[in-house]
């Protein structure tokens, strides 16, 4: 299990892995790395990982456009909530905010198109050959890697612990990310935005 953690770390080093860490990224952020949102959004990440290596779920056309919105929606609300705005507040709950950051790592999870390396492929491949229960632990391992720099991330915002000017800055680069990475799969942009990322991963 550990090379395969070690090759998801490696592999957030990669375009190809933005889809999968950056919307369980911002909704730590969103949340000012509060403990309990960040350990539903590894769970999340986790639980989708191995529906993906079963490919049980597939998201293509309207459910990508719909699930775009959702994801940015689910990270405004979270923006909002931690902001305190007044008709939002219920959103700074840490029971809500643990399901939204979850919902949002497992759709990241949807999304993602991994540049494949030898442990995923080999998870992938002894997946579809021996059955998905044995390769659980591998998927769960690469997972927990790739989720590595969300734990940083809150990591350092619960050390630096910024003012209300500093996280409010934050915040606003939290909801300007989800409207961009939500606009460009509600405008059908998901195939470009694969391709795109994939071949820097590769240049």
């Amino acid at each position: 299990m550990t090379p395969a953690f070690a090759e998801a770390v490696r592999a957030t080093t990669q375009p190809c892995t933005l889809l999968l860490v950056t919307p369980p990224l911002l909704a730590v952020l969103a949340t000012r790395g509060r403990w309990a949102p960040l350990a539903a959004a590894v769970i999340g990440a986790v639980v989708g990982g191995w529906l993906f290596m079963a490919n049980v779920i597939v998201l293509s056309g309207t459910q990508l456009r719909v699930s775009g919105v959702a994801v940015a929606g689910a990270l405004l609300v979270l923006a909002a909530g931690t902001l305190g705005v007044r008709w939002m507040r219920w959103a700074n709950d840490v029971r809500v905010q643990s399901a939204i950051a979850a919902g949002v790592a497992f759709i990241a999870t949807l999304w993602w198109r991994p540049c494949v390396g030898s442990e995923l492929g080999a998870i992938l491949t002894d997946a579809g050959n021996d059955g998905i229960a044995g390769q659980i632990p591998a998927m769960t391992a690469y997972m927990l890697g790739a989720m590595v720099p969300v734990v940083a991330v809150a990591l350092i915002v619960r050390v630096v612990n910024p003012t209300r000017r500093g996280l409010s800055a934050v915040i606003g680069a939290t909801a300007v990310g989800a409207l961009l990475l939500g606009g460009a799969l509600a405008l059908g942009r998901y195939d470009q935005l694969v391709s795109t990322l994939t071949s820097w991963s590769t240049a």
